[in-house]
C-alpha cells in the first residue's frame, strides 16, 4: 500500500511539472496538435491552450506535387495548420505525446534530479533510486499512454 501511494504522488507530481509546457500529442488520425497542457483527466483526456492543429496534405495534393517534380528531385510539403485555441484531446484518440524542452530546461531538469538522488541515497532508500535510474516510469491511468524518453523532446 505504501509503494502505491508513493507511485500515485509520483505520478501525480510529473503532471504537475507538465503544467503550461508545451505538448505536442499525435492523434490516430494523425494530426498533430501543439498546445499548452493545461489538464487531463482519469480517461486520459488531455486539456490543451492556445493550441494549433497540423495535418499532412491531402494525398490528392500530395499526387500533384510529384506529378509537377522530375522523377529524381525530392518534394517538400508542409503541413496545413489552424489555430484552435483551448482544445480537449480525446484519450482514446491519442497516439503519442511528446513535451518540447530547451536544453537548458533538461539540463536543470537533470540537476534537480541528481540532487534528489543524492539526497535518497543519503536516507538509504536505494530501492527508490533504482526506479529513477531507469528512465521516467511513471504510471498513468490504465488507459492512458505509456512513457518513454527522447533527446530533445519527452515521449508520454
Amino acid at each position: 500500500m505504501a509503494t502505491d501511494a508513493a507511485s500515485k504522488q509520483e505520478a501525480s507530481d510529473f503532471l504537475q511539472s507538465l503544467l503550461n509546457k508545451n505538448l505536442r500529442v499525435t492523434t490516430t488520425d494523425s494530426r498533430m496538435f501543439w498546445g499548452g497542457f493545461k489538464c487531463t483527466d482519469s480517461e486520459s483526456n488531455i486539456v490543451l491552450k492556445h493550441t494549433y492543429e497540423y495535418r499532412h496534405p491531402s494525398l490528392q495534393k500530395q499526387a500533384e506535387e510529384l506529378a509537377g517534380t522530375a522523377a529524381t528531385s525530392t518534394v517538400k510539403m508542409d503541413m496545413t495548420s489552424r489555430y484552435l485555441g483551448l482544445v480537449v484531446v480525446p484519450g482514446k484518440h491519442i497516439v503519442k505525446i511528446e513535451v518540447e524542452e530547451f536544453k537548458s530546461q533538461m539540463k536543470s531538469r537533470d540537476k534537480k534530479r541528481s540532487g534528489e538522488e543524492w539526497k535518497s541515497q543519503e536516507r538509504g532508500q536505494g530501492q527508490e533510486e533504482e526506479v529513477r535510474e531507469e528512465g521516467r516510469d511513471v504510471p498513468l491511468p490504465a488507459s492512458g499512454p505509456g512513457l518513454g524518453s527522447g533527446s530533445s523532446q519527452e515521449e508520454l
